[in-house]
């Protein structure tokens, strides 16, 4: 819910950086300002006013899905398409229409819209921790089940990983050195209105250009400003401890969201559960508020000052938010489960009814939400929001990059189709539906759905695969091995970064176009589809937008493909279905 929201840094004499999401909720307050309170109470409110806005961008976007729904709905006989994925692209259209009709448009997207998108961006991988949960449905406990599932995983996930990256990377080099006709001199191939002036000025340019600089284990901040940037008055200004009582209630103003869930929890919740039996508000708001905990103690792990940099990479790429919420909601089915003398499978069905806001919205709520159907609302909403996130990144992705994209994007999904099932059922996955899963791999839920159901494929273990994948890739990114594999492997051969040779010049090269970074955005984006791309969107990584295209293209490309009758047939038939 990669794409985190951020209100302007304090002072520099300040000790901590204070985010408009939850992401970043324990945070230790200042030690040096009088004047902290009158600040905290004006980013209290930025904060407030940034999740209102996000709030009703959710409920445009899930009125707006309703709608295409519904649309879609009217002839049953056409192939199912996700309405996130048409909301996103009707979003995306929409505000390109208007920056050509209306100057002004970019300035108020970015001055209104962008924090409040960046915000849902950031919470919408909550999407993933009910279907994860869902895995305890099946029978996973012999090794001789597990054993084969395990091996085709992570087969395919380091052959697709080499793939898209080794088709990206050169792809996008020759499209780069092709500088005949009009390419060469389109605005849109330059990235952004300021390139020229980049060049001009290298001062200008981002310090993050590629997904591999952008992961290095040093660049997690501590919330503390480097000694250079530091006026010299607030070098000279003294530190002096604050009562418990500010302390507390700075901490409170830092975490508003996450009193709040708790309170509720406690006060609503919990009571409902235990006089009238109501399984929903409680399992909801326990939902959101260890989804809130888990992002605290995760961002907390990353800027702890007392923890070394490797040790903070370590620790907060293990605390996965949706891991770990996935986890305690497990604990807490298991323990009501034991209270009310029901099984683990009953209390399961009380999470999830595969009814999202949308949906109820065409069936007037006759059946009720449940929390996994919230937080998949919160999931479509945030891929809807994407429509927006690209048109900030149009600049790059309607360009050559944008081509080498979907290229590599729609070969991966080709083969994953044709090639998944069939390499899980050689290696003994059963039963077929497993096996099929592998059709979708790596394909984010809400473009998955559709493949899964046609192909009659298992969803809980396809959510699983993906969620971890997108644990395993933040993990891998925060450590630098994207750092380390692009130092020792792409740039094998490479000669001195002072020479005047072009095919040189292209590889080190960095910028929105560069062929690495866009190589590791599609190899992100293929892999770790929203769990990844919400990570690169956080990093602030110029990959990102690359990263969210490849991802929906493979996801749109796999249902395409998957619509393909023969090609179904030969499929099925190849697993014995």
């Amino acid at each position: 819910m990669a794409s985190q929201a951020t209100v302007p840094t304090p002072l520099a004499s300040t000790s901590t950086v204070m985010n408009t999401d939850s992401g970043r909720l324990l945070v230790s307050p200042p030690q040096n300002s009088e004047t902290a309170p009158p600040r905290r109470y004006q980013e209290l409110l930025s904060r407030v006013l940034d999740g209102g806005i996000a709030v009703g961008i959710a409920v445009v976007a899930q009125l707006l899905m309703a709608g295409i729904q519904g649309v879609l709905n009217v002839n049953s006989n056409k192939v199912e398409f996700p309405p996130s994925v048409v909301a996103m692209a009707a979003i995306f259209g929409l505000f390109c229409a208007c920056g050509c009709i209306f100057p002004g448009a970019e300035d108020f997207y970015r001055n209104h819209l962008k924090r409040p998108a960046d915000l849902l961006n950031r919470h919408m991988s909550i999407g993933f921790t009910i279907p994860f949960l869902m895995i305890c449905k099946g029978s996973l406990t012999d090794v001789w089940v597990i054993g084969p599932i395990i091996g085709c995983f992570v087969l395919t996930g380091l052959f697709n990983t080499v793939l898209s990256y080794v088709l990206a990377l050169p792809l996008q080099c020759l499209m780069v050195r092709w500088d005949s006709g009009s390419w060469s001199s389109s605005d849109i191939e330059k990235g952004s209105p300021t390139t020229e002036k980049e060049r001009q000025n290298p001062k200008l340019r981002s310090p993050v250009k590629s997904v591999c600089d952008s992961m290095d284990t040093e660049d997690f901040s501590l919330g503390v400003p480097p000694p250079e940037s530091m006026t010299p008055d607030s070098k000279a200004s003294p530190t002096h401890p604050l009562s418990f009582s500010t302390s507390t209630k700075l901490w409170c103003l830092a975490n508003p969201m996450l009193l709040l869930m708790w309170t509720l929890t406690l006060t609503i919740g919990l009571p409902l559960r235990v006089c009238l039996a109501l399984d929903t508000p409680l399992s909801t708001l326990l939902l959101f508020a260890l989804w809130l905990s888990t992002l605290a103690i995760q961002s907390s792990l990353k800027t702890s000052p007392y923890l070394r940099p490797f040790a903070r990479t370590l620790l907060s790429g293990l605390f996965n938010a949706v891991f770990w919420t996935s986890l305690t909601m497990a604990a807490y089915l298991l323990l009501d489960g034991h209270l009310s003398s029901r099984p683990l499978q009953a209390m399961l069905t009380t999470l999830e009814s595969h009814n999202p806001f949308s949906s109820a919205l065409l069936n007037s709520f006759s059946v009720p939400l449940t929390a996994g159907d919230v937080a998949l609302s919160i999931l479509n909403a945030g891929l809807v929001s994407w429509g927006l996130k690209l048109y900030e990144y149009r600049l790059q992705l309607l360009s050559r990059a944008g081509l080498t994209v979907f290229t590599v994007s729609s070969l991966i999904a080709l083969g994953n189709v044709s090639c998944g099932p069939l390499l899980a059922h050689t290696m003994g996955v059963a039963p077929q539906g497993r096996a099929l899963a592998f059709a979708a791999r790596s394909v984010t839920l809400a473009l998955g759905n559709p493949v899964l159901d046609t192909l009659s494929a298992d969803k809980s273990l396809n959510a699983a695969m993906v969620v971890i994948s997108g644990i395993v890739y933040q993990m891998s990114l925060g450590l630098g091995v994207g750092r380390f594999l692009e130092k020792h492997l792409v740039n094998i051969g490479g000669r001195d970064d002072h020479t005047n040779d072009t095919t040189t010049t292209i590889t080190t090269s960095k910028g929105e176009n560069d062929p690495r970074t866009v190589a590791a955005g599609v190899a992100v984006g293929i892999n770790a589809a929203a769990m990844g791309t919400a990570y690169l969107y956080e990093t602030k990584s110029e990959a990102a937008p690359y990263s969210a295209l490849s991802m929906m293209a493979l996801g749109i490309m796999t249902v395409v493909f998957s619509t393909i009758g023969p090609l179904v047939s030969w499929v099925l038939g190849s697993v014995g279905a």
